[in-house]
């Protein structure tokens, strides 16, 4: 099998792996994968190859890197506020009680998710039906609080 294809694998290995990482680093080597693979390509001895690739990793993790992730964090309307990922997203969410939520939990709708809930106020009972704003993530619950 020709170089090129071992750098194309790489790349995209690189890239599949890096879908489930999000760091963008995987990512950037693979751009330098890719470079190696043109030089390949274009007939570059192994050792010239291996330099495309340390050199277009380094630079593209350190140079384009930085960039890309500012602008993934960034709202699309120019916010410079960075945007929240993950369950940190949820927080300030509306949800709809889809079972009693007391002391004892409950259980609460955010976004078609279910999610186990518990009132921000022990003594509060939620009601099925009722409006609730996602105050805190804990593990795989949710502190909720009743909307006035």
């Amino acid at each position: 099998m020709e170089p090129v294809f071992y750098w194309i694998i790489a790349a995209v290995i690189l890239g599949a792996i890096e879908l489930f990482t999000g760091t963008l680093v995987l990512a950037m080597v693979g751009v330098g994968a890719v470079l190696a693979g043109i030089g390949a390509s274009l007939g570059a001895p192994f050792w010239l190859q291996a330099v495309l690739f340390g050199a277009g990793s380094v630079v593209s993790v350190f140079g384009l890197r930085p960039f890309l992730k500012q602008a993934l964090e960034n709202d699309a309307r120019g916010d410079s506020t960075p945007r929240a990922f993950g369950s940190r997203a949820i927080e300030g969410a509306q949800a709809r009680v889809v079972k009693k939520v007391d002391a004892d939990g409950g259980l609460v709708e955010i976004e078609g998710a279910n999610w186990t809930a518990f009132p921000l106020e022990p003594d509060q009972s939620l009601e099925p039906g009722m409006s609730v704003t996602v105050v805190e993530i804990k593990g795989a619950s949710v502190i909720v609080w009743k909307q006035s």
